[in-house]
């Protein structure tokens, strides 16, 4: 069963490198439509959160708070969304409330949240080494968001 990390980016910086790092560990993407665009013109195999909630309508920003994707989230029913990698854009710009929740729905549900690319560094690093990440680094991630959030 392939594993789906979520991408919903402010700050596209390495997002090519760290999606085809977890495309070639056998995970699929699925991206905000600024995130799918950028990943499939670099070539990657990417599936836009749209198609995934059945939205068609553009409000001008992704329909990342929608029921499918909650449960996604929270429930061990697939399909199920392992990994978020959301980082919010700044208070100057407004209120992430997406993004935010994004995050805090992945720690409910036990689920990988990263926040910044140090961080998905870290994650890949392991998942590199082990095919896993440990405890303690999914700890520090949910405590990172809940700070954070």
């Amino acid at each position: 069963m392939k594993r789906i990390a979520l991408f919903s980016l402010n700050d596209i910086s390495y997002a090519v490198e760290f999606a085809d790092q977890l495309i070639r560990s056998g995970w699929d993407i699925m991206a905000s439509s600024e995130t799918v665009e950028l990943l499939r013109n670099n070539g990657l195999a990417v599936l836009d959160i749209s198609a995934f909630t059945g939205v068609k309508e553009n409000y001008g920003f992704p329909p990342t708070l929608h029921p499918k994707v909650e449960y996604a989230l929270t429930a061990d029913d697939q399909p199920r969304i392992d990994l978020v990698y959301v980082n919010p854009y700044p208070p100057a710009k407004g209120n992430d409330i997406g993004g935010r929740t994004l995050l805090a729905l992945a720690v409910k549900g036990g689920r990988l949240a990263v926040m910044d690319a140090g961080d998905m560094k870290k994650v890949l690093s392991e998942l590199s080494d082990t095919g896993e990440v440990s405890k303690a680094l999914r700890s520090e991630l949910a405590d990172k968001v809940s700070f954070e959030i």
